[in-house]
């Protein structure tokens, strides 16, 4: 098979940004986007007009779904990696809203409590989250930006509160939450000089949602690029030292696209490994059905498989090649 459990290499942590994630909400103009579009070679997704104030930016106006789905494709070319190393969504809030309308779409409704059991919501998670996961498995960068709103909170004792959250539908946040390595809110803060700045809150707290993968990440810092990035090597380097974690300065993909099968070749392989086993002695047939009944059940045969039992196929390919090279035929 192509998957070898015996032959994996321990995981690395890179110093770079590549197939690191983040979302990034906040107030209005304190510097979401113009801190985004410093990572190296952006692409900025627009799904809101947020840019037009800012020069040299690479970015491409998204109006659908559709669209967006095209550029990912794109993306995964290998010309793709010589222009663009981070892709940021710019807004998450209008992406999901319009992943929503494709599902509706998709399934011919007005809405998603209209679609079959209500499945339209899960079906919606699903695609944001994959085209998500997508980008970040082929070693972009990965930026979502939000807005920020402030809502109101019940604690145990069940006391009012207000929290500091994304604007991004509670669903979408959902996703975009469990698949990033860090939620960080922007803040402009006004100096005792008179003079603003912007920060960068990366530690949540009962008021406002924040969050990173690594523990010693700051609880904030000034937010510009070379801060972030600083501040996210840092805490990889003490996470070294703490817990023998092994770093390397960059390092390539470490994921894998799913693999693709192809239907026909994989029929007429199985058909010829089948005949030559059964020539070379028919006793062994009972076999032959045993690794096929294992995976499509008692009485089925790989001939009644479809297109969409091409995954069976395999692990019954790969079980014959087995059995094949354990009689010792050709």
């Amino acid at each position: 098979m192509a998957i070898d459990i015996f032959a994996i290499e321990p995981s690395v942590v890179s110093k770079d940004l590549s197939e690191k994630s983040f979302l990034i909400y906040g107030d209005k103009k304190s510097g979401k986007t113009s801190n985004a579009v410093k990572f190296p070679k952006p692409l900025l997704l627009g799904f809101e007009k947020g840019w037009n104030a800012l020069s040299g930016v690479k970015a491409q106006p998204i109006n659908t779904w559709g669209e967006y789905k095209t550029i990912l494709k794109q993306l995964k070319q290998p010309q793709a990696k010589e222009f663009y190393k981070t892709v940021i969504m710019d807004t998450a809030d209008i992406a999901y809203d319009l992943c929503e309308k494709y599902i509706c779409g998709l399934e011919a409704v007005n809405n998603l409590d209209e679609t079959a059991n209500k499945r339209g919501y899960k079906m919606v998670e699903k695609e944001f989250e994959s085209t998500i996961v997508d980008i970040i498995k082929l070693g972009y960068t990965f930026i979502a930006i939000s807005h920020s709103d402030t809502v109101q909170m019940k604690d145990d004792k069940g006391e009012k509160y207000e929290k500091i959250t994304p604007t991004v539908n509670k669903r979408g946040l959902k996703v975009i939450s469990r698949t990033v390595d860090v939620i960080g809110y922007s803040k402009s803060m006004q100096l005792e000089d008179g003079s603003k700045t912007t920060y960068l809150l990366m530690r949540g707290s009962q008021y406002y949602e924040a969050g990173s993968r690594w523990t010693y990440t700051p609880e904030y810092i000034e937010f510009t690029y070379n801060n972030l990035l600083n501040a996210i090597i840092e805490a990889i380097s003490k996470e070294e030292t703490d817990n023998g974690s092994v770093i390397v300065e960059s390092k390539g993909t470490l994921y894998t696209d799913a693999p693709k099968y192809d239907y026909d070749e994989m029929m007429n392989e199985i058909g010829r490994i089948c005949e030559v086993i059964i020539t070379n002695s028919e006793n062994d047939a009972s076999k032959i059905t045993k690794i096929v009944e294992d995976y499509l059940g008692k009485g089925k045969k790989v001939s009644q498989c479809t297109d969409g039992q091409v995954e069976q196929m395999a692990l019954i390919l790969d079980d014959l090649r087995d059995l094949q090279k354990e009689l010792g035929v050709k």
